[in-house]
């Protein structure tokens, strides 16, 4: 059966205003729900469907069904930068704190815990999406993995 913490959270964003997108989720054995299964490279980290920049919405009601037709199938859920208004930033090592502290104090916002690091979640307007050491910077029509998708190591995305 779906996970329906999952599935409110993807309604709850969507209430914010934040655009939202299904993802594959991972089965019992932690195993990628698309065709790729165990062999996929991004286990439970990317959109069901191609066309995912166009077809991403907040309406409560889209997101919603999104997650019932899902037939008991799995299923995480990414939040759409940009259309947001959010840039999220991304570290996932000490290098990248490094990066982050040289960048300067940044706004209190929300964070979210990841396996190897975390997502600060600031405003988006006028960010571009961007590499820096051990930081990625996602924008426009980047997305993330929000909480409480399920990871490949069977912990969840969380708000801190």
């Amino acid at each position: 059966m779906p996970d329906d913490e999952i599935a409110e959270a993807a309604v709850e964003y969507a209430r914010r205003g934040w655009y939202v997108i299904p993802l594959h989720g991972l089965d019992q054995d932690h195993v990628c729900t698309c065709r790729d299964g165990a062999q996929c490279d991004s286990p439970g980290k990317h959109p069901l469907w191609t066309g995912w920049e166009r077809k991403c919405s907040n309406d409560p009601g889209t997101v919603q069904g999104w997650y019932r037709g899902r037939d008991g199938k799995p299923t995480n859920v990414g939040i759409v930068c940009g259309p947001s208004g959010l840039a999220v930033i991304d570290v996932d090592s000490a290098e990248g704190e490094r990066t982050l502290a040289g960048l300067g104090p940044l706004p209190a916002c929300p964070i979210v815990v990841t396996r190897r690091g975390r997502h600060l979640y600031v405003s988006g307007d006028g960010v571009v999406a961007c590499k820096l050491r051990g930081v990625d910077i996602k924008a426009g029509n980047g997305f993330v993995v929000a909480p409480p998708s399920v990871r490949v190591d069977g912990e969840r995305y969380r708000w801190a």
